[in-house]
């Protein structure tokens, strides 16, 4: 089954068209079987089912409690039934599998040469890894525009609502008030010295992704009202060059 799963996924990813404004991204919806995204829906875990990922060590002091976690190596001690533990380790894996990883990879080839290989320099080698992770941002969770650190080279984040009542949560896209402004990546702006572009709505079975630029401000307006929750399987593709 997740052999034919990976091979919907890419399909899917692979003919949809990039767009590009206001940085290169797309929006893919039903991107996976119905099925299967009932089968993702039914084994996600309860809150206490994540670790805070502000406890993980990958994150710096002060942030935010709000945003929960749940990383491969996370599996083992994490809160949840071995049925649930055999299924996203499962997920994970086929996400990491080399045929998904290329097909992330060449959707935004142009972005990321752009970015590594300038002129007629010669080319050195671009050592590539990823990450696969679940996310859970709770009620009280926003975060600022920013772009993404610089070992970064794709976002993917897989939408996964029970149904479309909260669209607003969707991952915002901005331009700086200022458009000649870029940034390396890592810290969080002000919301106030952007403009809002548009926010991709958060919809069930939807991906939406885009790669590292300097000028790929995204952020997430703020998580308002009672019962208000991100559910998020996110894929990061890295990466830098060899030595």
């Amino acid at each position: 089954m997740f052999s034919d799963v990976k091979l919907h996924v890419i399909y899917n990813i692979a003919n949809t068209r990039v767009r590009t404004y206001p940085f290169p991204h797309i929006y893919v919806p039903e991107v996976f079987p119905d099925g299967f995204y009932r089968e993702l829906r039914r084994n996600l875990p309860d809150n206490d089912g994540y670790i805070a990922l502000a406890d993980t060590k990958r994150v710096g002091t002060g942030y935010s409690r709000a945003r929960l976690s749940l990383f491969p190596n996370d599996l083992d001690k994490a809160k949840i039934s071995p049925a649930q533990r055999d299924f996203w380790r499962r997920v994970f894996d086929t996400l990491g599998d080399s045929e998904f990883v290329s097909c992330v990879f060449d959707r935004f080839r142009p972005s990321i040469e752009q970015r590594f290989y300038k002129g007629d320099e010669k080319r050195r080698g671009l050592k590539v890894w990823h990450e696969t992770f679940l996310m859970r941002d709770l009620e009280t969770y926003s975060l600022g525009p920013h772009t993404d650190s610089p070992t970064k080279l794709v976002s993917m984040l897989f939408y996964l609502p029970e149904d479309d009542s909260s669209a607003e949560l969707g991952t915002a896209l901005y331009l700086p008030k200022d458009r000649k402004f870029i940034s390396e990546g890592g810290p969080h702006l002000e919301f106030g010295d952007f403009d809002h572009v548009i926010t991709v709505p958060y919809a069930p079975n939807v991906v939406a992704s885009f790669p590292k630029t300097q000028a790929c401000f995204h952020g997430v307006e703020p998580v308002k009202g009672p019962n208000k929750q991100r559910d998020i399987l996110f894929f990061d593709l890295k990466g830098n060059l060899k030595d």
